[in-house]
C-alpha cells in the first residue's frame, strides 16, 4: 500500500488494518534493533521514499546517529552522526515537533552537506520523533517521494502514528533487554554474573563435542579479602572487588567471559584455551597485578587455578579449578617463624573457629 498524497484520502478502515498489521509485527520483536528494522521496513512499504533513516538522540551531547538507513549509495551513512540541532532532523529532535519541508531550497534549517557526501539532491523531508514520554531519543526521517511529489501533511499524520508506535516497541523491546541484562550482569563490578557463567559454560561444552575444540576456566579468589573487610571497611571491600574486574576486563581477550561468580571468587571462560595458554594467562594477570599495586594503598593478592575441558561436568570442572586454586592460596600462606607477628592474630582467629586436638 502506497500513499499517493495531495488531495487522496485514506479511510478508517484501512488505516485501523495498516496499523494493526504494524502492531501485530514490531510488538513480537525481541531487540531494539529487529523492532527499528521492523518499523523502518514499514515506513519503506507505505510511504515510498526514495530515502530514509532512523537516528538516535546522544542522551549527553544531543547528537543524532544515523542507526538505520536505507535507499540505494546512502549504506555508508550508517554509523554517521549529525551535531546537536542540525539540520532537519537535528531541529525535530531539539524541538520534539514533526515537520515537513516541501522544497528545502527555501528553509534555512537544511544541511546540504549529505547531499554533496551522498551525491544526490534533496526535494522535499518529512520528519517525525521518536519520544519516551517527554523526552525525544531518535528521529524518523524520509527524503524525497519516489514518484517525484513532495510529502503532504495527511502522510505526515499517519508517520506520527507509525512513530508513537514504535516509540512504544521500542521502548518495550528496550526494557526487555535491560531486564535480560540485570538478570546476567553482577551490579556492582559490571562483569557476568554466575548464572550467565553456567549458561555459557554449558554452550561452550556442546561446541567441544561438537567440533574438537578444548577450552578452560579460570578460578580466582582474592587473598585475605575478609581481612580487608575488617580492617577497611566493606566500601574498600568493594572498591577492592571493581579493580580486580578491571584488571581482569583490561588484560583478557573479547572472547574471554570474565564474572563474579560469587563473594570473592571469579570465574573465567576460555574458549578455545589449552591448559599451556591457561598458564601464561594466570601468570600475565599476575604480573599486571604486581603493577597495578605499585599505584595502590591496599595491597591486592590473587589466588589463580585453571583447568582444562576433559569432558566433565561443569560441578567437577569447576572443582578442579577451585582445588587448583587452593592448592596456590595455601602455597602462598606458609608461614615462618619471622612472620609470627604479622600471622599471629589470624592463627589465634582460626583457632576459635576450629577445634584442635588437646
Amino acid at each position: 500500500m502506497m500513499i499517493t498524497g495531495g488531495n487522496d484520502q485514506l479511510n478508517d478502515l484501512i488505516k485501523l488494518s495498516f496499523l494493526t498489521e504494524l502492531g501485530k509485527e514490531i510488538s513480537s520483536c525481541k531487540t531494539v534493533h529487529e523492532t527499528m528494522n521492523a518499523v523502518m521496513n514499514h515506513v519503506g512499504i507505505i510511504f515510498a521514499p526514495s530515502y530514509w533513516s532512523l537516528l538516535l538522540r546522544n542522551p549527553k551531547t544531543g547528537d543524532l546517529k544515523f542507526e538505520v538507513v536505507v535507499g540505494s549509495g546512502v549504506e555508508n551513512m550508517k554509523g554517521m552522526t549529525l551535531p546537536c540541532g542540525q539540520g532537519i532532523a537535528g531541529w525535530i529532535a531539539e524541538n520534539g515537533e514533526a515537520l515537513i519541508i516541501e522544497d528545502v531550497e527555501r528553509d534555512k534549517r537544511f544541511f546540504s552537506e549529505m547531499d554533496k557526501l551522498n551525491q544526490f539532491k534533496t526535494e522535499s523531508i518529512i520528519g517525525v520523533p521518536l519520544k519516551n514520554g517527554k523526552k525525544v531519543f531518535g528521529v524518523i526521517e524520509l527524503i524525497n517521494k519516489i514518484d517525484g511529489k513532495p510529502f503532504s501533511p495527511l502522510e505526515l499524520q499517519l508517520l506520527k502514528t507509525i512513530a508513537d508506535f514504535a516509540g512504544i516497541a521500542i521502548e518495550k523491546a528496550y526494557y526487555m533487554r535491560a531486564l535480560q541484562r540485570i538478570a546476567t550482569i553482577d551490579s556492582l563490578t559490571g562483569l557476568n554474573n554466575r548464572r550467565c557463567f553456567d549458561m555459557n559454560y554449558q554452550k561452550e561444552s556442546d561446541r567441544e563435542k561438537r567440533t574438537g575444540r578444548a577450552f578452560s576456566v579460570m578460578m580466582i579468589d582474592i587473598d585475605g579479602f575478609k581481612r580487608v573487610n575488617d580492617v577497611h571497611g566493606h566500601k574498600e571491600g568493594d572498591r577492592v572487588l571493581i579493580q580486580v574486574a578491571d584488571l581482569l576486563r583490561k588484560h583478557l581477550r573479547a572472547a574471554d567471559l570474565p564474572c563474579r561468580y560469587g563473594g570473592d571468587e571469579f570465574a573465567i571462560l576460555l574458549p578455545d584455551t589449552l591448559l599451556t595458554a591457561a598458564e601464561q594467562l594466570k601468570n600475565r594477570l599476575l604480573l599486571h597485578l604486581s603493577e597495578m599495586n605499585k599505584e595502590k594503598t591496599i595491597q591486592i593478592g590473587l589466588s589463580i587455578g585453571v583447568h582444562e575441558s576433559d569432558g566433565s561436568s561443569l560441578k567437577e570442572m569447576l572443582h578442579m579449578a577451585d582445588i587448583k586454586m587452593y592448592r596456590e592460596k595455601n602455597r602462598k600462606s606458609e608461614m615462618t617463624i619471622s612472620d609470627m607477628t604479622e600471622n599471629l592474630e589470624m592463627v589465634i582467629e582460626s583457632e576459635n573457629q576450629e577445634d584442635f586436638p588437646q
